[in-house]
């Protein structure tokens, strides 16, 4: 209910603010800690906006877009590993602004920062890298039989 909800109000009023819940675009965005304004879609997105899409189960997924096949998007989290084929026609708005709150204040972040500019191209240049340390982690998490929510802890 509240995702149509938010779909219609993204219809009407041209922009929604939304909560992010899930990992998939750490370290840019937090589970709930961080904001979204996101605009409607009026024309074809472009090569690494982040982008709000609706899936085939109704649920509504924010990812980058990494490049283009036809009128299909190739889009993917910040942290995963694999493409998404997303028809453009699923594609309904593109965020333009985020919001990360830290442990004293809110700190804003526009698409057209220069230092956002600059975390998106070293974060798709390291991806190679990124996902070759995914591959070997859980390639030793099975041979080491660890548990994919085991965390370290300090000992003294």
């Amino acid at each position: 209910m509240e995702q149509t909800t938010r779909l219609v109000e993204l219809e009407n009023s041209g922009y929604i603010v939304i909560p992010i819940k899930g990992v998939s675009m750490n370290p840019l965005l937090y589970s709930f800690s961080s904001q979204v304004l996101i605009e409607r879609l009026d024309g074809r997105p472009k090569v690494n906006d982040v982008v709000l899409y609706v899936r085939d189960d109704g649920m509504q997924v924010l990812h980058r877009i990494i490049s283009f096949d036809g009128d299909i998007a190739l889009i993917r989290g910040d942290n995963t590993y694999s493409l998404e084929r997303v028809p453009l026609s699923d594609i309904k708005g593109v965020a333009t602004t985020f919001w990360r709150k830290g442990s004293q204040s809110s700190h804003e972040i526009s698409v057209g920062d220069r230092s956002y500019k600059l975390y998106v191209k070293f974060w798709n240049f390291i991806y190679p890298i990124r996902k070759l340390w995914f591959r070997v982690k859980n390639k030793l998490r099975r041979i080491l039989k660890i548990p994919e929510n085991f965390q370290e802890t300090e000992t003294r």
